[in-house]
């Protein structure tokens, strides 16, 4: 049986208003300055420590700065995550089209992963995924590959019968690490040119378009 592992910010859903709210809301209490909304589509991707990190002028990214920042983003986002974050259109009848055609679905993302569980759960209430999965502590995060290959073999699914889609480098980078086909979403955060870049197998301008690949 075929798995769809989906990234989750930019793929599934677009945070992209709540995560610069959040992180312009913890830059400005530590006297940081702040960066407009589209800035962050090249700031969010691998977690919530490098987007402080990338949020910071240069001369602040010590760690502790970072840490303390990382707290209170973590603090203030789980109030607002919701706010403005919305399904991107069609994503809802690809999720259960796939499903009703028998295909197991997952979630991999950067995010932490209380965040991720919090905002699948409210956002997809009815639709079952076979497994999510947010950064955890004690596993590297993307492009590294283990959280695909934890997913494998949570799900027993071979690497042949898996399709990763996501909208950036780091998506295209993991699925190729992973040795599942990647489809790089053109509706998220980065550019068609960089998932083809980064070793995208499919390109995909909406959701749908899913259905005629797998």
């Amino acid at each position: 049986m075929k798995l769809i592992i989906f990234d989750l910010d930019g793929t599934l859903i677009n945070t992209l208003d709540d995560l610069a709210e959040s992180c312009n809301h913890t830059l400005k209490i530590h006297n940081f300055p702040t960066h407009p909304t589209a800035d962050y589509k090249m700031f969010v991707g691998n977690g919530i420590r490098t987007l402080i990190e990338r949020a910071l002028p240069m001369a602040s990214r010590d760690n502790e700065t970072i840490d303390k920042l990382k707290a209170d983003f973590t603090t203030y986002y789980n109030l607002h995550a919701k706010d403005i974050t919305q399904p991107y259109e069609n994503i809802v009848p690809l999720l259960n089209a796939l499903k009703n055609k028998g295909f197991k679905i997952s979630v991999a993302s950067n995010k932490y992963h209380a965040a991720v569980l919090d905002l699948v759960d409210y956002y997809f209430p009815a639709i079952q995924f076979d497994l999510v999965l947010g950064h955890r502590d004690d596993h590297p995060a993307k492009p590294d590959p283990d959280i695909v290959f934890d997913t494998l073999r949570t799900l027993n699914t071979s690497k042949e019968n898996c399709y990763y889609v996501g909208d950036s480098s780091v998506d295209m980078r993991t699925a190729k690490y992973a040795g599942v086909i990647a489809v790089g979403a053109t509706w998220g955060f980065r550019t068609e040119a960089e998932l083809r870049e980064n070793g995208a197998d499919h390109i995909i301008h909406n959701p749908l378009d899913l259905l005629d690949i797998i």
